[in-house]
């Protein structure tokens, strides 16, 4: 038993074992958890998950409803992934649930994530909610949270991300995405592309599910303002692709409750997701905090720095290994900015050795010097390439400037 909720997480986060779908629900089964809760929205996509997850909850709690949410990762504490009405999960709730299921991690060997789900479902149970919003960790099919029975399944969008796990191929990606729609339910997506919504709408015809697209808005000028239905909404201080992100969660709280217009447009713009385009004034400059994690990430955000650049904007850039760090850092080079590659305390991170003979990058060992030189030398900077990169940068600057 601990009795210490640091040393707790640390005991969950050294849990890598993962085990299949079917043992973990097997698991829950036997400690009588319930998966099929009370008003659960499923969420998956490749990018945006965690934004329209924080948007849904956001609307709801705007208009009176109580609301669970479980996200991953974390940006600033493991409790962040379990919350309620956007508080996290308390140390002493978290603390007694690890010590509740310690017999059983051990014994079942559950992963962290498992862990997690596991913890979620029982927090959830005990708490009169009327709506729980859960993200998928990777993938859908074979993702953890799949144990559930949702009203509402949703897909941000499919992209090539996580190929070793879920792939090769991106038809392998949408075949294990689409593995959240369920037989007779709503399914909502903001994908795009034309070939991905043909096999999602083949999947719901299989299943009985009624497929809702969500169109493309386009905007042309920084603030972002657009539209959905006969609501204005104006985006400061966010990234363009939270415009797609933004509209998923108005389809998804319009199918589930009737939207107040002046709650409805407040909630939205006044959601914050940190890590996600976050700006913060450091030692006077602008430093903006992007968790673009992958090429289409990347995309998003060098979209949305049209519309805000300066002359002197640099980009601090560290990768984990499984991601196409090549690509990402290539596709910030063709924009033309300086770049300060660098790392962090994780042993999936980029090895820098490799980059040795690149001579448009500067390669900083440490993101702290990587820091310290970009607020010296540049008047905007920008930090992206990693979530849990995104998430020590961020704890570094809380806690010295």
């Amino acid at each position: 038993m601990f009795k210490n909720v640091d040393k707790a997480i640390a005991y969950i986060e050294s849990k890598r074992h993962k085990n299949t779908v079917e043992s973990f629900r097997h698991v829950l089964e036997e400690l009588n958890i319930e998966t099929k809760q009370k008003n659960m929205i499923h969420i998956a996509g490749t990018n945006g998950k965690g934004s329209t997850v924080n948007y849904l909850r956001s609307i709801l709690n705007a208009h009176g409803y109580h609301v669970g949410t479980f996200t991953s990762p974390y940006m600033i504490k493991h409790n962040d992934r379990i919350r309620i009405d956007d508080r996290p999960i308390s140390d002493e709730d978290l603390l007694t649930l690890i010590n509740k299921y310690e017999s059983v991690i051990e014994e079942k060997n559950l992963s962290m994530f498992e862990i997690d789900v596991l913890i979620m479902l029982d927090y959830f149970a005990s708490h009169d909610l009327d709506y729980r919003i859960i993200e998928c960790g990777i993938g859908g099919a074979n993702d953890k949270t799949n144990v559930i029975t949702p009203i509402i399944s949703a897909i941000t969008n499919i992209g090539n991300d996580h190929l070793d796990q879920i792939g090769p191929s991106l038809y392998d990606v949408i075949n294990e995405k689409m593995g959240i729609i369920k037989a007779n339910q709503f399914f909502i997506t903001s994908e795009t592309e034309g070939t991905v919504l043909a096999r999602l709408q083949e999947q719901c015809d299989a299943v009985g599910a009624v497929m809702v697209v969500v169109p493309e808005y386009q905007v042309s000028r920084y603030p972002f303002h657009f539209r959905y239905r006969d609501m204005a909404f104006t985006l400061e201080n966010q990234g363009i692709y939270q415009i797609a992100n933004a509209r998923l969660a108005l389809t998804i709280a319009n199918r589930l409750i009737t939207l107040d217009t002046s709650s409805t447009e407040k909630a939205v713009e006044e959601a914050v997701w940190y890590g996600r385009f976050e700006k913060m004034n450091v030692d006077g400059r602008e430093v903006i905090l992007d968790g673009a994690h992958n090429v289409d990430g990347i995309k998003a955000l060098l979209t949305t720095m049209q519309f805000i650049r300066n002359d002197d904007t640099v980009f601090i850039f560290a990768g984990l290994r499984d991601k196409d760090v090549d690509e990402m850092l290539e596709m910030i080079d063709q924009e033309n900015y300086p770049i300060y590659l660098t790392s962090f305390n994780d042993e999936r991170a980029t090895d820098l050795n490799e980059y040795k003979d690149y001579d448009h990058f500067t390669i900083v060992p440490h993101f702290a010097e990587a820091v310290k030189v970009a607020l010296l030398k540049h008047d905007k900077v920008v930090v992206t390439g990693s979530l849990h990169f995104i998430s020590a940068v961020r704890k570094y600057l809380k806690q010295n400037y």
